[in-house]
């Protein structure tokens, strides 16, 4: 059983979220914004390996605290996809038009649509290209526990902006559409802001998608 918490991170109150396989104390952690050295001492301190740091997109309130966990764990980072790599050049650029703090830039293994990861043991994930919001944004697909990650992609009752540079409101629909809604409608959304949700609910009653 893979249990999760949500850390909320930088003044736009990004959803960090740290999977841990208590069994195995392992951990992944998915766009860690910032707080870099809580989410490490926090897990150093009850005896958990950080395995793997997880990037749905390349925009700084889910990267910005990406290089430094990793100086810290040597985890592995995964993704987004290269299509996104743009946007983690630009970090800089970015820390001025949203007024956060700089981020180094970091080395990380881009992934492709259809991918399966297993990011720590008994934690497999299947990498869905969903481009729209970023355009190598992607999403992570846990059939076993029945929920998906879905970045800045899908949110509770709304969509991920696409009025960023390199956003693209037809891929978005697209994303949504082709790769989201047909997982299982019981299917769990973990997005990168606001509350859960499920597909079937963002299927049924979503205003934004058409």
């Amino acid at each position: 059983m893979i249990s999760y918490q949500v850390v909320r991170v930088t003044p736009f109150a990004q959803n960090c979220r740290i999977f841990i396989n208590q069994d195995k104390k392992q951990a992944v952690v998915s766009d860690p914004g910032a707080r870099a050295d809580d989410i490490y001492t926090a897990l150093h301190d009850s005896k958990i390996e950080l395995k793997a740091i997880l990037i749905t997109h390349m925009h700084l309130d889910h990267v910005g605290g990406v290089a430094r966990l990793h100086e810290l764990s040597k985890a592995k980072i995964y993704g987004s996809s290269i299509e996104d790599s743009p946007l983690l050049l630009s970090l800089d650029k970015q820390a001025q038009a949203f007024g956060l703090d700089k981020a180094p830039i970091f080395d990380t293994q881009y992934l492709k649509d259809g991918e399966i990861i297993t990011p720590m043991d008994d934690f497999s994930l299947k990498v869905l290209s969903t481009p729209g919001h970023t355009p190598g944004g992607v999403s992570y697909y846990c059939e076993k526990e029945k929920y998906v990650l879905t970045g800045d992609t899908l949110f509770e009752g709304s969509v991920g902006r696409t009025d960023f540079p390199l956003g693209n409101t037809d891929d978005l629909m697209q994303s949504i559409k082709e790769k989201l809604f047909t997982l299982p409608p019981e299917t769990t959304v973990l997005s990168g802001h606001g509350p859960d949700t499920s597909i079937g609910e963002e299927k049924a009653n979503n205003p934004f998608v058409y």
